[in-house]
């Protein structure tokens, strides 16, 4: 690491470093569940990332609904 202390190799390789973890979540879920209940827990919480972001940006839960479900 040439003299780099902990804090500036995670500041210079966090993308790295949460791709590497990312990926190896995935991977272990895939083979210890399957690929479809993976990617349901995918879609799952990405929905759920998706609701909360709207609810922290000040939206209700019904203009989220309505937004969702409007035709």
């Amino acid at each position: 690491m040439s003299g780099q202390t902990l804090q500036e190799f995670l500041a210079n390789n966090l993308g790295k470093l949460i791709g590497v973890l990312i990926g190896l979540l995935l991977g272990w879920m895939i083979i210890e569940y399957g690929v479809f209940q993976t990617l349901f827990v995918i879609i799952l919480v990405v929905l759920g990332y998706i609701f909360g972001k709207q609810l922290d940006e000040g939206d209700s839960l019904s203009a989220f609904v309505n937004r969702i479900f409007r035709r």
